[in-house]
């Protein structure tokens, strides 16, 4: 009986140290998935307005006679202009990255997500093109080519153990990448808004009930921003919650009350910025 009871004292033991880590993990791939949720709210809007400002440059006061190649995704509607593009490409790369984790956390076939991986590396192809654009970082492009590059390694291993090890290494690559947008802070505010800042300097010292009106579709659009980007810093923390939990014993029931209390309010705010957006 005494040995049976070691046998499955040491299965339990062992049985968590393989899944440390992977309910926090768990619960910070939810969360992300609120950001994406919450991207096509934030830059379909903040598409339009880039779109708006950069015609506005290229064509001057009159239509300009050409159009060039890299400017073909500002004139076509349905395609996002390029600092968009380079936020939507990060997030989701973000996203494709936490499905791979994602699946060896929860000991899953990846057959699926090589498939996954593959498209995303080719929606890639190109996308250096990025670092001549004067709104684009040349480093968010390669934080996007070293995150490439963990899924290269990741996708090769898929196990349980496999994340755990991979964790740190991998999350040190997503949270550089979610940095870097971030760092993106002002200019996503200045593209959100360049439409309203444009039209409040010709209008703020002869017409007082318009301008107010302006100052407050600002405030709006830069606290729907706000939110957004706050989404992101929170994600980062629950991210770094799950790379400290693979290495510690806290109780289960704490860990369940935490991620209940974070994913709540992760949700009221991705619903926040769908009302804010709804307000413009």
């Amino acid at each position: 009986m005494l040995k049976f009871l070691l046998v499955l004292v040491a299965l339990t033991v062992a049985g968590c140290a393989t899944s440390s880590g992977v309910r926090e993990f768990q619960t910070y791939a939810k969360i992300f998935d609120e950001v994406v949720e919450a991207s096509d709210t934030v830059l379909n809007e903040m598409a339009a307005q880039e779109r708006k400002q950069r015609i506005r440059a290229l064509d001057g006061k009159s239509i300009s006679d050409r159009l060039e190649r890299a400017d073909i995704s500002v004139f076509a509607p349905s395609a996002d202009p390029p600092f968009v593009a380079s936020l939507r490409f990060a997030v989701q790369s973000v996203a494709t990255m936490n499905g791979v984790l994602l699946a060896y956390a929860e000991g899953q076939a990846l057959e699926v997500m090589k498939e996954d991986v593959k498209q995303l590396q080719a929606a890639g192809i190109g996308f250096e093109t990025l670092q001549t654009s004067d709104l684009v970082s040349p480093l968010l492009v390669t934080r996007i080519s070293q995150l490439e590059e963990g899924l290269d390694v990741l996708i090769g291993i898929g196990s349980r153990e496999a994340f755990r090890k991979e964790l740190a290494s991998s999350s040190d690559k997503i949270n550089n990448l979610l940095d870097v947008v971030l760092s993106h802070s002002t200019i996503a505010f200045r593209t959100l808004t360049s439409s309203e800042f444009r039209e409040y300097q010709t209008v703020q010292f002869t017409n007082a009930a318009r301008a107010a009106e302006l100052r407050q579709k600002i405030a709006t659009k830069r606290e729907m921003l706000a939110e957004w980007l706050h989404l992101i810093e929170l994600s980062q923390q629950a991210l770094n919650k799950a790379i400290a939990a693979s290495a510690e014993k806290s109780g289960l029931e704490y860990r369940l009350v935490n991620t209940a209390v974070l994913l709540g309010d992760m949700k009221a705010r991705a619903d926040r910025i769908k009302r804010l957006a709804a307000q413009n």
